[in-house]
């Protein structure tokens, strides 16, 4: 027999409710023609997908889905196997929920429009944050998965003017373990966690300002025609870059741009996130962690040809970032046959035929 437990009253919910809306408001000021705001947009998803695979048990670091986001070949820090393919599955996770928030596949669009459209009722009743958490508490109620209503709400807040952009705020928090689902105290937990999410983002714009504006002090080359001040200003609002679209966006030679690009990496201004000579990307000296998370690439053998190397050969040491499955189980020594005894053997018996 099902309980009926009482809904959430107005006194329940106003005071949480006026602190999210004033937190959004205040966010989505900040933002809205804010320079910085693509690369402020990137690391709030990338915040926002590691809360919402902490919550639903899986433990990631967010440099290392960053690095697979750009292409790039994450970092694997597990002692064993098991431990290695934990991780691998956790960062697979972690890519998903990233996907709901900001780069849905087609099934995944007709599951956040699915959400939408049992969410359209309670939010043209009650009004969008009330309305969507209680929404949300329906959907979960469904036996539905949380990760289409997030990314539902991303959709929303933009929709319904709340945000001028998808802002991936989703209140995460609100479903770790110990958080009451009576009603009346889970929809203003939901609303202080949406509050808490929204104060971070704005946290971060800040640490952004502060990188972006010392980089730009220290740039250098103050003469009239310098374009170091506006290098550093492209390279602060993309999340990572690389020397081809700097010179694209600064009109110049990819040669003037990697001179630029070495000039600041030797200030300490900027960091090569990738550590590797060809197909360089570059970021502001915050994105630092972003390098640590990237696999360190195999170094080629002088040489070997391209292809599987042949049996003997690959004595010369080669830098992997982690130890690979195929060192730790090492393939048995090919059997050589040796019929020295057996040969010795049937000369005896043939001698004592022969003397028969």
């Amino acid at each position: 027999m099902r309980i009926e437990r009482p809904a959430a009253r107005p006194d329940d919910v106003a005071p949480a409710l006026t602190r999210t809306a004033l937190a959004f408001g205040a966010l989505d000021q900040q933002l809205r023609h804010h320079p910085l705001r693509e690369a402020v947009l990137f690391r709030a998803r990338l915040e926002a997908a590691r809360q919402c695979a902490a919550v639903d048990g899986f433990l990631i670091d967010p440099w290392q889905l960053a690095a697979s986001l750009e292409g790039l070949r994450p970092r694997i820090r597990g002692q064993d196997v098991y431990e290695r393919g934990s991780e691998v599955d956790a960062l697979r996770y972690a890519f998903e929920q990233y996907q709901w928030l900001a780069r849905a596949s087609a099934s995944q669009e007709e599951r956040i429009a699915e959400a939408l459209s049992r969410a359209a009722l309670p939010v043209g009743r009650l009004g969008v944050l009330w309305g969507s958490a209680l929404a949300f508490r329906e959907w979960i109620e469904a036996g539905e998965a949380r990760a289409p209503f997030r990314g539902a709400l991303v959709r929303l807040w933009q929709k319904e003017g709340v945000f001028s952009g998808l802002y991936p705020v989703t209140g995460a928090a609100a479903f770790r373990g110990g958080t009451s689902w009576d009603e009346r105290r889970w929809i203003p937990a939901w609303l202080s966690a949406l509050e808490r999410e929204a104060t971070g983002i704005r946290d971060m714009v800040h640490t952004l300002e502060r990188s972006w504006r010392d980089a730009r002090a220290q740039a250098g080359d103050q003469r009239r025609n310098s374009k170091a001040a506006l290098a550093i200003d492209i390279i602060a609002a993309y999340p990572v870059i690389s020397a081809t679209t700097l010179a694209a966006r600064l009109s110049v030679s990819v040669q003037a741009a990697c001179v630029l690009l070495e000039r600041f990496v030797e200030r300490g201004l900027v960091v090569d996130v990738t550590g590797r000579s060809a197909r360089r990307l570059f970021a502001l000296k915050d994105l630092a962690p972003f390098r640590e998370a990237v696999g360190v690439r195999e170094k080629p053998v002088p040489g070997r040809k391209r292809g599987r190397p042949a049996l003997g050969e690959g004595d010369a040491p080669v830098e992997h970032d982690v130890t690979s499955v195929e060192e730790m189980f090492k393939p048995l020594p090919r059997w050589q046959p040796d019929f020295s005894e057996l040969e010795a053997a049937m000369n005896e018996a043939e001698s004592v035929i022969l003397t028969a």
